[in-house]
C-alpha cells in the first residue's frame, strides 16, 4: 500500500469538508431500541458473544517490548496475563494459579519466573509450572497438566489479539479483513512504545453509551468547546469500513496551514489530521503523529463500564515531541475524557432508565455509531438472539 497517497487522499477529503461545510454521511437516520442498553439480559448475551466469544484486542505489541517481558489486563471479569517468550513470540493465559486461583501477576515487568504470592507456585514465562513448594504433597499431580491456562493469541501489525474463552486459532489477517490489513502493515507502529501504564477510567454508564462517545465528533463544538474544539475541527469526519470494523478520520486545526497549498507541494501530512479506527467491537485506537492511544471500552454491568487507555509513543521521535505527547496525555485524560466525555454518559444513564425513551437515534452525520449497532445487533442475531435496530 501507498501510505502517502492514501493519507494524502484523506487529507483531501477532510480539506473538502471544511471548506463546504460538510461531512461523511450515512444514506439515513438509524433508531436503536433503548432496551440494547438497559437490559440485563441483553447485556449477558452481549458479553456472551462479542466479548467472551470473539477475538479482542488485549493491548499492542510495544506492552512487550523485549523476550522475558509481561503486562496484565482485565477484561470482562477475565484477567488475562500475556508475555513474550525467550523466542519473541507472544503468549496469552488466565492470569490465575491453578492451585487455589490465585492471581499471579500485576502491572508488566520482565522476569524468569511468575510466582503466585500465596503458595508461591511458580511458572515460567510460557506459562508451565515450574515449581511446587512442598513436592511431597503433590504426589500423583501431573505437573505438565497444571500449566497456566492457555488462551488463543495472534500478534501482527503491532496488534496482539486474543480470546477469553476456548476456540480456534485466531488468524490476524481473517480478523482485520483485506484493505485493513494492508493500511495497519503500512502505519507499521510494531515497534511503539509503551509510555506508561494503563489507566483505568471508571464510567456510570452502559459500555455502549460509553463507545458512543468515540465515534463521532458532532459534539466537539459544544461540550468540547474550550477544549477539543481548538485542537481539531468539529462535525468534519471521513468514514470507512472495512468488515465490522472502521476508520474515521479527523482534521487537526494545524490543517490550516495547507488549505491554500497546492498538492504537489504537501510534505508529510500526518501533523494535519488523526487516523481513529474502531476494532470490533469494543477497541479504539487512535493514531497522530507523536503517539498512539488504545482505548479499550468494557462492560461491567448494564449501568457501568471502565475503560483501559494506554498511550504508546513513537519510535525516534524528539524531546521536545516527546514532551509535547506526555503533557497532553493528563489533559485527554482528565479534562476531556473524564470531565467532558465520561462526564456527559454518566448524565445519560438516568434518563434512558426511565422507560420514556423508546429509541437512541443516530443522525446521518454519525455513521460510525450507525455501523458500530449495527454490527453489533447482527452478531448477535446470528448467534441465536438479537433485535433489530431501523
Amino acid at each position: 500500500m501507498d501510505r502517502e497517497a492514501l493519507e494524502h487522499s484523506l487529507v483531501r477529503r477532510l480539506l473538502d469538508h471544511i471548506e463546504n461545510h460538510t461531512t461523511d454521511m450515512a444514506d439515513a437516520v438509524y433508531e436503536v431500541p433503548a432496551a440494547a442498553y438497559t437490559s440485563p439480559a441483553h447485556l449477558e448475551r452481549e458479553v456472551e458473544v462479542l466479548f467472551n466469544g470473539s477475538p479482542l484486542v488485549l493491548c499492542l505489541s510495544g506492552s512487550l517490548p523485549r523476550p522475558g517481558t509481561y503486562t496484565t489486563v482485565d477484561l470482562c471479569g477475565t484477567p488475562v496475563l500475556v508475555t513474550r517468550d525467550s523466542e519473541g513470540r507472544a503468549h496469552a493465559m488466565v492470569n490465575m494459579c491453578r492451585h487455589r486461583g490465585v492471581r499471579v501477576a500485576d502491572g508488566s515487568g520482565e522476569t524468569r519466573r511468575l510466582t503466585c504470592p500465596f503458595h508461591a507456585w511458580s511458572y515460567d514465562i510460557e506459562g508451565r509450572l515450574v515449581g511446587v513448594p512442598v513436592a511431597a504433597g503433590f504426589e500423583g499431580m501431573r505437573r505438565e497438566d497444571k500449566g497456566l491456562v492457555q488462551l488463543e493469541v495472534a500478534e501482527k501489525y503491532g496488534l496482539i489479539v486474543g480470546r477469553l474463552r476456548p476456540g480456534p486459532p485466531i488468524d490476524m489477517d481473517e480478523y482485520l479483513g483485506p484493505g485493513l490489513t494492508e493500511e495497519l502493515a503500512a502505519l507499521d507502529f510494531g515497534d511503539w512504545e509503551i509510555c506508561a501504564e494503563p489507566h483505568i477510567h471508571h464510567v456510570g454508564a452502559n459500555w455502549k453509551v460509553t463507545l458512543d462517545t468515540f465515534r463521532e465528533n458532532y459534539h466537539f463544538d459544544h461540550l468540547h468547546r474550550t477544549t477539543l474544539r481548538e485542537y481539531a475541527y468539529g462535525g468534519v469526519l471521513t468514514f470507512d469500513v472495512f468488515g465490522r470494523h472502521l476508520r474515521n478520520c479527523s482534521a487537526i486545526r494545524t490543517i490550516d496551514a495547507i488549505r491554500d497549498v497546492p498538492e504537489e507541494e504537501w510534505a508529510d501530512v500526518m501533523p494535519y489530521f488523526s487516523y481513529q479506527y474502531q476494532l470490533f467491537p469494543n477497541t479504539s485506537l487512535t493514531l497522530d503523529v507523536r503517539h498512539i492511544e488504545l482505548w479499550q471500552i468494557l462492560p461491567i454491568d448494564e449501568r457501568t463500564s471502565e475503560v483501559v487507555h494506554t498511550a504508546y509513543l513513537r519510535p525516534g521521535i524528539s524531546d521536545e515531541e516527546r514532551a509535547k505527547a506526555l503533557d497532553m496525555a493528563p489533559w485527554i485524560c482528565e479534562t476531556v475524557v473524564d470531565g467532558e466525555d465520561f462526564w456527559v454518559a454518566g448524565r445519560t444513564e438516568p434518563g434512558i432508565r426511565t422507560g420514556l425513551l423508546d429509541t437512541v437515534v443516530f443522525g446521518r452525520n454519525e455513521p460510525a455509531p450507525q455501523h458500530l449497532h449495527r454490527g453489533f445487533l447482527s452478531a448477535l442475531a446470528a448467534a441465536g438472539n438479537g433485535s433489530g435496530g431501523r
